[in-house]
């Protein structure tokens, strides 16, 4: 028996946005028949506005609206809302079962995580006076819904605190590996010809500067390195400090000896996946939940500076090596994206999430 799930979101994200990429995933999942058992009945969302007022009159009012008269009429048997900042779309009384995937609960229910060096913020602690009562019809929504789709154990243990007797289920995201792998979709360098320097060890961070990336961190690493060192270093920041587009991106992970990646706290991570995709060899902080998904010969304590500065003196030693030789990508690191994150297993996941709310 084949059921159909309609899919709905807020403003229609591109994908090049995490949330606009995971909300793709699915949609791909469904028509190439990836999802066992289900197809796709249709896709909610609205255009993404300029001006202010319409896109609170939007989120608040006419959308919600819009996704309770299709899941009325609609012959779907499951609503598939893709985005926990979504979740006050989630009709009161449904006709039909209703999922929400979960990202991360960053904003829902912030949180402080203690350092050596400090404490950082996760999430928002002081919201204005429209977002507190946004996340109040977030948090509504997501008591309403039937299922709570976790991408990471992480987030899910999160979602089993906060919402103790909701039926919950892990389906991590897809990464297509062909997408980003050098030999199957080579990138040249000429396309980050303005930042890439063959005579240098590029290292690369990805993500925002928010205080839980730790960016700072970055710096700091670098310039305590042998003064020898650092100056052979090409360290190049993505997202923070320059913007690149899809194939540039793809180009950075294929040719950067490493990425780094010390952030405390994520709801999946995708920045380490692509690089691992593309054979890039992954620093990255020993955190959820990233900490999930990356092998753990990749991974660094968080307060162990020294351990931070001797993993990227060992990068440049071994660019030293090869010095003169293109990147060898690190087909260890493709397999494991594979096997652990394919478009198949995806749909397999996702498959068994949305079966649970048909079993008897």
């Amino acid at each position: 028996m084949v059921r159909r799930v309609l899919l709905a979101r807020g403003g229609a994200l591109g994908s090049d946005t995490g949330l606009g990429r995971a909300h793709f995933s699915v949609v791909s999942l469904l028509e190439k028949t990836l999802v066992k058992d289900w197809t796709l009945a249709g896709n909610i969302e609205h255009k993404l506005e300029e001006n202010i007022f319409s896109r609170v009159w939007n989120r608040w009012r006419s959308h919600p609206i819009l996704v309770k008269r299709k899941t009325e009429s609609t012959t779907a048997d499951l609503l598939h809302v893709t985005d926990q900042e979504q979740a006050h779309l989630v009709p009161n009384n449904s006709k039909i079962p209703v999922a929400v995937t979960v990202h991360d609960l960053f904003h829902i229910s912030p949180r402080k995580i203690a350092l050596d060096n400090g404490v950082i913020d996760v999430g928002e602690y002081n919201p204005n006076l429209i977002r507190k009562f946004d996340i109040s019809k977030l948090k509504s929504g997501l008591n309403r819904a039937d299922l709570l789709i976790c991408i990471s154990e992480s987030t899910r243990n999160e979602v089993k605190r906060l919402f103790p007797n909701k039926k919950t289920a892990l389906v991590r995201h897809q990464i297509d590996v062909d997408y980003w792998d050098p030999e199957l979709n080579p990138k040249s360098s000429e396309l980050i010809s303005d930042f890439y320097d063959s005579e240098k060890c590029l290292i690369i961070t990805v993500g925002s500067d928010e205080p839980r990336k730790r960016l700072d961190l970055v710096k700091d690493i670098i310039s305590r390195l042998d003064p020898e060192v650092s100056k052979e270093i090409n360290l190049v920041n993505i997202g923070s400090e320059i913007r690149l587009d899809e194939d540039q991106l793809i180009a950075s992970f294929q040719h950067a000896e490493a990425l780094l990646f010390p952030s405390v706290s994520e709801g999946f991570g995708y920045p380490p996946a692509e690089a691992m995709a593309a054979g890039c060899k992954v620093l990255a902080s020993n955190s959820a939940a990233h900490n999930e998904i990356i092998p753990n010969n990749y991974l660094l304590p968080v307060d162990d500076f020294r351990a931070w500065i001797d993993a990227v003196e060992g990068i440049h030693s071994e660019w030293k090596m090869n010095k003169g030789q293109q990147r060898q990508a690190n087909n260890n690191l493709i397999q494991h994206v594979r096997n652990l994150l394919s478009p198949t297993a995806h749909g397999i996941a996702l498959s068994k999430a949305y079966d649970s709310l048909f079993e008897e």
